[in-house]
C-alpha cells in the first residue's frame, strides 16, 4: 500500500540513513542530481563536498531538493523528498558539522554489518582536510 509518510516517519528516515541524492538547478530547465552522504541533525542536513560542479551551482542558485530512501525488499521501502536552501558553513558551525559527518561515517564503517556506503573512502578524504576521525564515544 502506497501512502504519504508522516513528519515523524520522515525524521526517522533521515536519522537512520546517511546516503541520498541532492538536486540543484544548473541552468533553467536543467536539473543536476548527485549522490551524497549526509548527517541529519536538528532539522538540517549536513554534507561535505570538495569544490566542484555542485558547489558552483548551489552558490549561484541555493534552492535544492534532497531525496532519501530505505529499501529493504519489494514490499518494504520508504522514500522522502525534502526541499531546502544550500548554506555554506564556516568557523565553529563548519567544525561542528564536520565532526558530526566524520563521526557518522566512522560509526557506519565500523558496524558489525555496515550498510553499503558508495563512498567508502569518504572518511579518509574528509580526514585529509579536517584532522583525525574521532570514534563515537571517545
Amino acid at each position: 500500500m502506497n501512502r504519504a509518510l508522516t513528519d515523524n516517519e520522515i525524521h526517522e528516515l533521515l536519522e537512520k540513513e546517511c546516503y541520498g541524492h541532492l538536486a540543484c538547478i544548473e541552468k533553467p530547465k536543467r536539473p543536476y542530481v548527485v549522490p551524497i552522504t549526509f548527517v541529519y541533525h536538528e532539522n538540517a542536513l549536513y554534507s561535505f563536498s570538495f569544490q566542484g560542479t555542485k558547489i558552483d551551482i548551489m552558490r549561484k542558485n541555493p534552492y535544492v531538493c534532497f531525496q532519501v530512501e530505505r529499501l529493504r525488499d519489494a514490499t518494504e521501502w520508504r522514500s522522502a523528498m525534502i526541499w531546502g536552501t544550500f548554506e555554506e558553513l564556516s568557523g565553529a558551525e563548519r567544525d561542528a558539522a564536520m565532526s558530526r559527518i566524520l563521526e557518522r561515517l566512522c560509526w557506519e564503517s565500523n558496524r558489525d554489518h555496515p550498510i553499503f556506503l558508495p563512498f567508502r573512502s569518504s572518511a579518509e578524504a574528509l580526514e585529509s582536510v579536517s584532522g583525525p576521525i574521532r570514534k563515537r564515544g571517545m
